[in-house]
């Protein structure tokens, strides 16, 4: 992902007179060519202009002296240097017109902090609220459970890392997930919890549901157990579905337009937290898909007709070569290690009835 553009290198001058329908052709031509050179350029355009759109309109006027501090915060935070010519602040505060012709950056200023359009822009493309020190919980090799401020729980599947603002207990409730993790998230309607990952975005006021958001793979998954769960592509909030217990969504690929909801496809989609497999007359095609999702376990067969086999069984602390001891008995077929640690089966396969040949 390419970095944002720096805050202080926006043409927020350009922007503010364009979203005020002010600008000149000359001025719009500016604004479109900074935005075509930048990598981001294209998407801090949508993102501010989305943010602005969707934002509660302020008052119609602001005070000048509440224009200049809004623009000393500002330029202190996103560290813009004072310009030489920049006048002192008035020491008397006067009503003047939102878009005045002069100030246009200190205008700019005021009303994308106000409206958080910087904020959102921001966060969006960095996946936490600006300025705000981070917290960051990994679970290496092991399953960790992390307690949020809020009094949520987060289980956390291997190799996945949880991030959120130092501030998160009075602040946003925002977290950023790479990996996987079950969510049991405390009510607060007030609040709304969010998990981004790097192509989703998943909205909720308290409920459980699981989120699969591995880098390399090619979609992110949430499964829902209990509440309402909204979901859909971080690039585009319009396109979000609602999912209820037992429904599944997913959104494919690296810049996803849309999610696709579904049934809970597995039941086992919890079997990493809760430290249990079960299986019920499910096909090997199946069982071999749960081992690599749950423990990245990756098998082949020697012959496809035993993928149409049927296995029934219960692990509960499973673990990949345990199951797959068990499968290759119940199959008659032979178990073996590839030297880059996956496994293959080597069988007859199965008849339509899904008894082993003999």
């Amino acid at each position: 992902m390419s970095a944002p553009v720096p805050a202080s290198d926006a043409p927020w001058e350009l922007l503010a007179k364009q979203l005020a329908g002010e600008a000149t052709p000359a001025e719009q031509a500016e604004l479109q060519a900074w935005v075509q050179a930048q990598p981001e350029g294209q998407q801090w355009l949508r993102e501010a202009t989305r943010a602005w759109e969707q934002a509660t309109p302020p008052a119609p006027l602001f005070t000048e002296a509440s224009v200049e501090a809004a623009w000393q915060r500002f330029r202190t935070r996103e560290n813009i240097p004072a310009a030489k010519t920049e006048a002192a602040p008035r020491p008397e505060a006067r009503i003047v017109p939102m878009w005045a012709s002069q100030g246009w950056l200190r205008v700019a200023a005021a009303i994308l902090l106000l409206l958080g359009a910087v904020g959102v822009w921001r966060f969006t493309r960095s996946g936490a609220p600006a300025n705000l020190p981070m917290v960051a919980v990994e679970a290496g090799s092991a399953v960790r459970v992390v307690g949020l401020p809020d009094g949520s729980k987060v289980w956390l599947n291997r190799q996945s890392t949880l991030h959120y603002a130092a501030g998160f207990k009075a602040g946003p409730r925002e977290v950023q997930l790479t990996g996987e993790a079950f969510f049991d998230v405390t009510k607060n309607p007030q609040r709304p919890f969010t998990v981004l990952s790097s192509t989703s975005r998943t909205q909720v006021l308290g409920t459980s549901f699981n989120v699969r958001a591995y880098p390399g793979e090619d979609s992110v998954e949430v499964s829902v157990v209990t509440g309402k769960v909204a979901f859909g592509p971080r690039a585009a909030p319009a396109d979000t579905v609602l999912l209820l217990p037992g429904r599944r969504g997913v959104v494919q690929g690296k810049q996803p337009q849309r999610a696709r909801r579904t049934l809970t496809a597995d039941s086992n989609f919890r079997a990493w937290q809760q430290q249990e497999l079960s299986f019920d007359n499910a096909p090997v095609a199946h069982v071999l898909r749960t081992l690599e999702t749950t423990f990245h376990t990756r098998v082949t067969v020697s012959d496809s007709t035993l993928l149409a086999c049927r296995f029934k069984g219960s692990f509960p602390a499973p673990t990949p070569i345990q199951v797959l001891r068990v499968l290759s008995l119940a199959l008659s077929a032979e178990l073996s290690t590839k030297p880059d640690g996956s496994y293959v089966l080597r069988g007859a396969g199965c008849s339509a009835a899904g008894a082993p040949r003999p």
